[in-house]
């Protein structure tokens, strides 16, 4: 470690402690190297489906569903989003049509073809705020005219 900054292996290592933490495995299982799938109960009962880029080739990179991080798509952690609009797209025109996503994301039906955001972590801090976020979070979709007011 040097200064506060971590390893790409330190901070996945953090990442899966808090994810270990705070969800529970999805039913789809982990996959092998590449991936960790997670459900996250919220404190209204509600399952987030979460998956973690645990590769250490890759970045720290969690997805989860839109609907339950509208909240946070303004703050400074980088994050790209994926539209399930854009899934099985080709290339070229008249090409093979491709996924798209990650392929670990295709086991689990909850996030396979949903409007997802993929947050790349670069500290375990920011993985924790989203994670309060979440516990506390209601899909923006399912609120009524009655919880807003």
């Amino acid at each position: 470690m040097i200064g506060n900054l971590l390893s790409r292996s330190e901070l996945k290592a953090a990442c899966l402690a808090l994810l270990d933490a705070a969800a529970i495995e999805h039913p789809a299982g982990h996959q092998g190297k590449l991936a960790a799938r997670y459900l996250l109960r919220t404190e209204a009962n509600e399952r987030i489906g979460l998956m973690f880029e645990k590769d250490e080739r890759t970045k720290a990179n969690l997805w989860v569903d839109q609907a339950f991080v509208r909240e946070l798509l303004d703050s400074d952690i980088e994050q790209r989003t994926y539209l399930a609009s854009s899934l099985y797209r080709s290339e070229v025109p008249g090409g093979k049509q491709t996924y798209g996503r990650h392929a670990a994301l295709k086991a689990m039906r909850d996030l396979a073809h949903a409007d997802l955001v993929r947050f790349t972590i670069s500290e375990p801090d920011q993985l924790q705020w989203i994670l309060d976020h979440l516990a506390s979070a209601r899909p923006a979709s399912r609120l009524s005219a009655s919880s807003i007011t």
